[in-house]
């Protein structure tokens, strides 16, 4: 009996093991089967559990072997559905690779470990939904990752931490989960043998190594961002932290975080000043908040750093974080602050920060009190305010008082700022209610505006007449409304009908003669008797139309009593026509202010500030109530292009009555106070930008003479109107003292005038802002005769 159970026994486990060897090769026909259909083409075998589970038995049997080629073809035809658009087969293939991956890696066969973790690599890159599998993924292209960089194939590497980086970063869109899920992989592979080796490397090596190596770094996440940061704050050696500092913002957003929570350590100056300067490289203007508290900071090497920041990143907010700065850093730095504010444009909210500074003045470190105060000035030019005036006055009060005469750099530049506000808040033009018939009608865009505003209802009915295609009605209309528009004094609006008339009717050439000799008959009439009675001399010496031009391009503006219509040493081309009243001229030699003149209506001044290119010599104060018509060069220059000979003329019949030249001589007050020295000799010069240093370009001047007071240059200039760019321009000319040696003379051109009108040669007139020694000019004037 025990012999027959055991024979049953057996026969029982033989057929059992017939039948799973007859499954097995069921199974295996069938997993031949579904590799052949994949391989040709048919995705639904992905939809079979069978072959997701043993296509990685396949991949890795295949590849011992000897059959590496068909199963890298396999990971293909799974990465190809893994990156495809249907998001069913991309969860399947990406499944069947994740089996590949773990078995592939225990087979111990690199180049097909390396053919999975790409295609899991591209997947990553593309898919956007988080699946279970991610985590799976994750955790082998770390693994990968590991075996790479052990195995010093950095190459190989770069690609697939740029993938981690990307996603990290933000540049390819993830949802948080897989974000956390790969920084936590970067975080992995940062090792910190791994980052040892690598700064390394970094540090000491060069060509693409070094460079490969920078990419790999910068790309590791959070943990590479902390350990380059520690080794920034305990470095000894001056290259190796700029050139951390240079590679740490590299890292992206990730650092950011990292920064703000180093800034609330306890860290000594250079740290801080260190990741300050690093936030400014990352150059987001958004960061500049987490830097602003450093502003405190009693090092004002740190508070510098802060500044800069400021400068660099600031955006739209920089004036803000400028001005707040100014009430919280070291003296020594709110010169360089007061530069960047006028870089900006100083409006009346920087103004009235950089006054109050001014009035608490004294309380200024006295190493830059005057370097400070110079730069306000300076900045003040930008926001001219009543205030500024009447602190500017004290200002140079104060510096005559106590600083040689008021000779000194700052009081020349508080003169010259007071010099260039102060026009520019005299009263505005009015209109004058006993001559009502005396108006300006420059075509202003005011006036142009309120003309098309009132001409709407008109242009609607000419638009429906032109679709109705009747021109000649059109032009019929315009004529009535430009003639009466005329007669009215309107000459704005009649000269835009004029103008419209053309642009509608080409043909118009008769009406259109016919509406321009109205409109010059009425502004010929509106001039009134009086004015041609006293302008009688000018009328004669031009011609009735040439005068109407001129009287039409100028503006009519009153003063009163003691008001000043223009400031000695100003930069004003205008010619002032009294029409009325009486106006003082006056000069002024040291700190006396000398009468020269008493100007009555009928007479005209400011011929050389007008016709050749200086600024005023004298200044013109009402002495009672006064009106005076005002031509500016810019109005007058749009009048030459119609009047091509009038400067000439009005240039020749001013000169023959105004004496204004030999009264400043008389008076013993010259531009430059001091004896002049004739000299020929060139010399090399540079203009100075807006913060007083040397412009790149150079040029050469022939030195005609000098005193310790100023210069004069002769320079080739092409145009008159580029000569008067110049004026008020500041220069450093370099003057040669010695052998091999030379002073560098800075100073303001006052002047420009003309020398030789075929050659176009100008003479420039400078002002130095501190007066030569007289052994300096000795010397300048040894070395001309050498």
């Amino acid at each position: 009996m025990d012999i027959d159970h055991q024979q049953k026994q057996l026969a029982l486990q033989k057929a059992r093991e017939l039948i799973a060897e007859g499954e097995k090769k069921r199974a295996q026909a069938r997993m031949s089967r579904q590799i052949e259909e994949f391989v040709s083409g048919n995705s639904n075998v992905l939809l079979q559990d069978e072959f997701i589970q043993n296509v990685s038995q396949v991949i890795a049997e295949g590849s011992q072997e000897g059959s590496a080629e068909f199963g890298s073809k396999l990971v293909q035809s799974l990465e190809k559905y893994a990156c495809g658009e249907n998001s069913t087969l991309r969860e399947r293939a990406v499944m069947a690779l994740s089996f590949c991956g773990g078995l592939v890696s225990f087979v111990k066969q690199y180049d097909l470990l390396m053919q999975v973790t790409f295609a899991q690599a591209h997947w990553l890159k593309l898919e956007t939904s988080y699946l279970p599998v991610c985590d799976t993924v994750c955790r082998q292209l770390q693994q990968s990752g590991l075996k790479l960089m052990a195995e010093g194939h950095w190459q190989q590497f770069e690609p697939l931490i740029e993938v981690l980086f990307q996603i990290q970063s933000g540049v390819l869109e993830k949802g948080n989960v897989i974000r956390g899920l790969v920084s936590r992989t970067q975080d992995a592979l940062a090792a910190d043998h791994i980052l040892e080796e690598l700064v390394l490397v970094c540090l000491h090596g060069q060509g693409e190594r070094q460079a490969l190596v920078e990419r790999i770094l910068t790309r590791l996440g959070r943990r590479a961002v902390i350990f380059l940061l520690e080794k920034l704050l305990i470095s000894q050696q001056k290259t190796e932290r700029l050139y951390l500092v240079k590679l740490i913002p590299q890292t992206g957003r990730v650092a950011v975080p990292v920064l703000k929570e180093y800034l609330n350590k306890e860290l000594p100056w250079y740290g801080l000043r260190n990741i300050v300067l690093l936030i400014a490289a990352m150059g987001d203007a958004a960061h500049v908040p987490m830097v602003l508290p450093l502003l405190k900071h009693v090092d004002i090497r740190v508070q510098q750093q802060v500044v800069e920041c400021i400068d660099t990143l600031g955006g739209a907010d920089k004036k803000n974080y400028l001005l707040s700065a100014l009430s919280l850093v070291n003296d020594a730095l709110k010169v360089s602050l007061i530069v960047h504010l006028g870089q900006l444009g100083c409006d009346a909210e920087c103004a009235e920060v950089l006054l109050d500074i001014l009035v608490d003045r004294d309380s200024i470190a006295a190493d830059i009190r005057d370097e400070l105060i110079g730069q306000i000035c300076i900045a003040l030019r930008l926001a001219p305010q009543k205030r500024t005036l009447i602190l500017l006055r004290e200002l140079i009060a104060e510096r005559t008082k106590l600083v040689a005469g008021g000779r000194d750099t700052v009081s020349i530049i508080a003169r010259r700022t007071l010099q260039i506000i102060e026009p520019q808040l005299q009263p505005a033009a009015q209109k004058s209610g006993e001559e009502q018939e005396e108006i300006s009608f420059a075509l202003d865009k005011e006036e142009e505006q309120r003309a098309r505003l009132n001409l709407r209802g008109l242009d609607l009915e000419i638009q429906q007449l032109m679709k109705d295609k009747k021109i000649a009605e059109v032009t019929t209309l315009i004529v009535e409304h430009a003639v009466q528009a005329a007669k009215e004094k309107d000459f704005v609006t009649a000269e835009i009908l004029r103008d419209r008339m053309l642009a509608v009717n080409p043909n118009a050439l008769i009406e259109v003669i016919r509406v321009s000799g109205v409109i010059e008959e009425e502004k010929s009439n509106a001039i009134s008797s009086h004015h041609l009675s006293l302008w009688n001399d000018l009328y004669d010496y031009l011609d009735s139309d040439t005068f109407a031009a001129l009287y039409h391009c100028q503006r009519f503006q009153e003063y009163q009593p003691e008001e000043v219509l223009v400031q000695q040493g100003v930069v004003n081309p205008s010619l002032f026509f009294i029409n009325t009243g009486q106006v003082g001229l006056t000069c002024r030699k040291g700190l006396d202010e000398i009468f020269l003149k008493r100007l009555n209506p009928g007479e005209i001044v400011g011929v050389g500030p007008f016709f050749d290119v200086s600024v005023w010599t004298v200044t013109l104060t009402a002495m009672t109530a006064v009106k005076v018509q005002i031509l500016e060069r810019e109005s007058f220059q749009k009048l030459l292009v119609q009047y091509p000979g009038l400067e000439s003329r009005l240039m020749d019949f001013c000169r023959r009555s105004e004496k204004i030249a030999e009264l400043v001589t008389l008076s013993g007050e010259d531009r430059r106070e001091d004896v002049r020295y004739s000299t020929e000799f060139k010399i090399s010069n540079s203009m100075l930008d807006e913060k007083g240093n040397p412009t790149a370009q150079r040029f050469r001047g022939q030195l005609e003479d000098i005193s310790i007071g100023g210069l004069s240059l002769l320079i080739r200039i092409s145009k008159k109107e580029n000569a008067r760019l110049l004026l008020g321009r500041r220069i450093v000319s370099l003057l040669p003292t010695g052998t091999n040696r030379v002073r560098e003379s800075r100073g303001e051109i006052v002047g420009v005038t003309i020398e030789d009108f075929v050659d176009q040669d100008y003479l420039v007139h400078v002002r130095f802002d501190l007066s030569l020694s007289a052994v300096d000019l000795k010397n300048i004037m040894l070395q001309w005769r050498k």
